[in-house]
């Protein structure tokens, strides 16, 4: 008997199993519904300021959120996983994005666009002494990379007073892969060797050229990367190129996440 019950049990079970798909409004999302991935990497800075913890942000993008994200430095920042509807009053896919300080004041507010299954790269930047923080939002290329060799962009969150712009080049080359960049610019990705990548900082504009420094991380083969130019210590840095010793600025490589 208990062989002929089987048959009758099926259509049960799998209505079970797929009621188990909805969420609470019945639209077949639930716990097995896409979102976006968004990596935070807090890169804002405050010369002169005797305490790190000025520098925390709390991230809030629609209802998912990030608590007290100190500086970043080599460690992986945190994830936000953002459920994108695309219901007919949410027809561009924006969502609201919200950064607060320690101190409850308000550091940067806009409205991003994402998409579901796809993985991005957030990064604050800017000197609080200065000015307001600011934020880049960028894709994150995820396609396969050769054994053997990585694929990388520099994020630039660095600026002086007297450089309009820097170049970036990998140590021993002629020529800059990335040329007149601005805080917040980006380069495009660049394909090298797996390994160490060794680059130099160059002041743009001038002649003969000028070397502030040389900056280096480690990148594993067959893999994509972010590699964040940044201040090494975001409390003390140098206002102006000509100030800067080996060690102020600091190269970050994060890799990509090959399934957002």
């Amino acid at each position: 008997m208990k062989f002929l019950l089987l048959p009758m049990l099926l259509p049960f079970l799998m209505a079970m199993t797929m009621s188990g798909c909805e969420d609470e409004d019945g639209d077949g999302g639930g716990r097995f519904r896409s979102s976006a991935t968004v990596y935070y990497y807090n890169q804002i800075t405050h010369n002169g300021n005797a305490d790190q913890t000025a520098l925390t942000v709390d991230l809030t993008i629609d209802d998912e959120s990030i608590t007290g994200q100190g500086y970043s430095g080599e460690a992986e920042g945190p994830s936000l996983q953002v459920t994108i509807d695309d219901s007919n009053d949410n027809q561009d896919n924006s969502v609201q994005m919200t950064g607060v300080s320690g101190n409850g004041s308000t550091l940067f507010q806009q409205r991003l666009r994402l998409a579901n299954d796809t993985g991005y790269t957030l990064v604050s930047y800017g000197d609080l002494t200065t000015g307001a923080a600011q934020v880049q939002l960028l894709n994150q290329e995820i396609s396969d990379v050769a054994s053997g060799t990585v694929r990388f962009r520099v994020i630039n969150t660095v600026t002086f007073s007297d450089a309009f712009s820097i170049d970036v080049r990998v140590n021993g080359d002629n020529s800059a892969f990335g040329t007149d960049l601005q805080r917040g610019d980006v380069t495009g990705y660049q394909t090298m060797n797996s390994g160490r990548l060794n680059m130099e900082v160059l002041v743009n504009g001038v002649s003969p050229e000028r070397r502030i420094t040389r900056v280096d991380c480690a990148m594993n083969g067959g893999r994509s990367y972010d590699a964040i130019l940044a201040f090494s210590d975001p409390l003390n840095f140098p206002l102006s190129y000509q100030d800067a010793d080996d060690g102020q600025l600091v190269l970050y490589c994060h890799e990509h996440d090959r399934n957002p």
